[in-house]
């Protein structure tokens, strides 16, 4: 890993984070009143949100922001756990791990991840009921980047 040694700990701890969140998930799937398990899933954006801060990621935020915001809909029985999306959910863990790992090789977030952001974005606002907003506009996606 060729990072900044002060960004190891936070990246591991992200990453730990997110599988933690992978089976918190697949447990709600199994579980949908589980409020329990519901409770403690948005913490991890909490915390994907402050490293990419740190590092100055706008597209891990905003993709932070909206993912925890489904999340939190989730925790507050707001969305039902039905199986499409935790799916979803699930596909969203996968990516910010991979933007996470991408910062932890001090790689450049490429134009497909931005694309594939933007089509979770688009599906996650399907459930969270707000349109596509701010980075992740189709006409900024490929002009800023």
């Amino acid at each position: 890993m060729s990072c900044n040694r002060a960004l190891i700990a936070p990246i591991n701890n992200s990453l730990e984070l997110m599988q933690d969140m992978k089976v918190a998930l697949l447990r709600l799937q199994r579980s949908p009143a589980d409020t329990a398990v519901a409770s403690t899933i948005p913490c991890a954006t909490q915390a994907i949100k402050g490293l990419a801060n740190f590092h100055v990621s706008k597209h891990i935020v905003e993709f932070a922001y909206v993912f925890e915001g489904v999340l939190s809909r989730v925790r507050d029985a707001e969305l039902r756990a039905e199986a499409n999306l935790i799916a979803l959910l699930l596909s969203c863990c996968d990516h910010v791990s991979e933007m996470v790992s991408q910062l932890a090789t001090n790689e450049e977030i490429y134009l497909g991840h931005f694309k594939k952001s933007l089509g979770l974005i688009r599906q996650l606002h399907t459930h969270h009921g707000s349109a596509v907003s701010g980075l992740f506009e189709p006409s900024r996606l490929t002009s800023q980047y």
